[in-house]
């Protein structure tokens, strides 16, 4: 990924020249720099006359605006791309397990857990949590396809029973807390009024764990609700796009395959 303050250096020390925009993939503006610092450089030396500094000037300014710019406004900007394969990435990276005193044998590979993880990469949101609740039913203490339906649900804007599969992440094992605070997929739950309690009480959304009673109305939130409409489905995934969560990239893939359907 690049970063943003290697690109300031290079507009600073090289700006003149253009290396900041090569850096960036900019290239075509990095040429431009690289001829307009050529040209001005000649006619320098034939006006006697200083002119090449007025690259110097708007290199300097560039590297200000860089230096100065929010992080999150520059990876939106520059690193988009990059962002969403670490997503990738980072979402099928293997949980962290509960320590065992003895060696469990080999589990069998769950093919719904698998399907869920692709159809998440693919943005079926909706897809993804039909196999990953699937994916419970061969063992419902996974605390990996608990988080996995958190994310999911998370970005689908669903509250209660994102945070309903949170709890049961944590509670079946899972120790990434860290991930919690940063998932990227995460974001829109993080936003909720409720989630700093969340964490106050232990990652669980009341002070103990759920009574029967709650646990029962929890799960039949986590039911599929009715089907959207067309115009519904677009408008929620500008709603994600203009919140951060889902990129331009993926605003457009996901708008053609509703589209598709």
């Amino acid at each position: 990924m690049r970063k943003k303050s290697i690109a300031g250096f290079f507009a600073l020390v090289m700006g003149v020249f253009g290396l900041h925009h090569f850096y960036l993939n900019n290239r075509k503006r990095g040429i431009l720099y690289f001829a307009a610092t050529v040209l001005l450089f000649i006619i320098s030396i034939n006006k006697d006359a200083p002119i090449v500094l007025i690259m110097g000037l708007v290199a300097t300014i560039d590297a200000m605006v860089l230096f100065s710019m929010p992080t999150e406004e520059f990876d939106q900007k520059y690193n988009s791309v990059a962002r969403q394969a670490q997503r990738a990435e980072q979402f099928q990276r293997n949980l962290p397990q509960r320590p065992l005193e003895k060696a469990l044998p080999t589990p069998v590979t769950n093919p719904f857990k698998a399907s869920g993880v692709q159809k998440f990469k693919e943005y079926d949101y909706e897809g993804a949590i039909g196999d990953f609740k699937k994916a419970l039913e061969a063992k419902y203490d996974d605390p990996a396809v608990h988080f996995n339906l958190a994310c999911s649900y998370s970005l689908v804007e669903r509250t209660d029973p994102a945070f309903f599969h949170l709890t049961k992440a944590v509670h079946f094992g899972f120790v990434d807390f860290d991930k919690i605070e940063n998932h990227q997929a995460l974001a829109y739950l993080r936003t909720q009024p409720e989630f700093l309690e969340f964490v106050k009480n232990g990652y669980q959304r009341f002070g103990t764990p759920p009574t029967a009673v709650q646990e029962e109305k929890l799960v039949m939130e986590d039911k599929p609700q009715r089907e959207e409409t067309l115009l519904e489905q677009i408008k929620r995934l500008g709603e994600l796009r203009n919140k951060g969560i889902l990129t331009e990239e993926e605003y457009v893939v996901q708008t053609k395959k509703v589209l598709g359907n």
